[in-house]
């Protein structure tokens, strides 16, 4: 399973971002940034990989001044791979 996180400095940009995603049909949910991830506000944006392209033309377009990056999260059983995208 893999699935994008994008990280923002700033939980209401964190929010924001996810809400847009949304508003545009996008499954984007707020979740806790991974702990072994220590990246952010603490929590992140999470949607599907499918959507990696349209996310970073959000972020692109917005211009969230806290954002910090977008990670891929691979998960193998109880192994958690997460990688600057």
């Amino acid at each position: 399973m893999i699935y994008c996180l994008a990280v923002f400095k700033s939980r209401t940009h964190t929010v924001g971002f996810a809400k847009f995603m949304r508003a545009h049909g996008v499954d984007c949910s707020v979740v806790p940034t991974p702990t072994d991830a220590r990246l952010g506000c603490g929590v992140s944006a999470k949607f599907p990989y499918a959507q990696l392209s349209f996310a970073r033309q959000v972020v692109s377009a917005l211009g969230f001044s806290s954002f910090s990056g977008i990670y891929s999260v691979k998960k193998d059983g109880l192994k958690q791979y997460i990688t600057l995208l």
